[in-house]
C-alpha cells in the first residue's frame, strides 16, 4: 500500500506545480498589461491570435507582432494608465482572463482567452470593447 500512497503524492506534486506555473504566467501577463510592458508582453502571444477592438470593422486573425502592435497603438491612443482584473476562470488547460482597462476619460472591459502548453500560456484572443 505504501508504494501507491507515493506514486499518489507524486502525481499531486505534479499537478500541483503544473497549476502554479500557470498561475505565476497569469500574474507576469498581468503585470505587463498594468505597466503596458508591451515588449515582455509580445512573448505571451499565439502565433495567430484572434483580435477584436472598437476601431476595428470585424475581429480578424493577427500574427504576434501585429496583435502586439495592435494594443500598444490603443493603449497609447486611449490614454491607458492601468488595467483591473475582475476575473479569472481554467477549464482544462484554458483560462479566461477578464477586466478593465483604465484611461482617464473612460474604462474598456478585456477579455483575454489564454491557452496552455508546455511552454507557458500564451495569448489566442483579446477582446477590447
Amino acid at each position: 500500500m505504501k508504494p501507491v500512497r507515493q506514486i499518489f503524492l507524486l502525481l499531486f506534486f505534479v499537478f500541483l506545480s503544473q497549476s502554479l506555473i500557470a498561475q505565476n504566467d497569469t500574474e507576469s501577463l498581468i503585470q505587463n498589461l498594468q505597466t503596458s510592458n508591451f515588449n515582455n508582453l509580445s512573448s505571451f502571444w499565439d502565433i495567430q491570435v484572434e483580435v477584436s477592438m472598437p476601431y476595428l470593422v470585424a475581429q480578424k486573425q493577427y500574427n504576434a507582432k501585429e496583435a502586439n502592435d495592435l494594443l500598444s497603438n490603443f493603449f497609447n491612443k486611449n490614454n491607458i494608465i492601468g488595467f483591473e482584473k475582475n476575473g479569472e476562470r481554467k477549464v482544462g488547460t484554458t483560462v479566461y482572463l477578464t477586466g478593465k482597462l483604465i484611461s482617464g476619460t473612460s474604462k474598456y472591459n478585456l477579455t483575454l482567452l489564454l491557452q496552455e502548453s508546455k511552454k507557458g500560456i500564451s495569448i489566442v484572443s483579446i477582446r477590447v470593447n
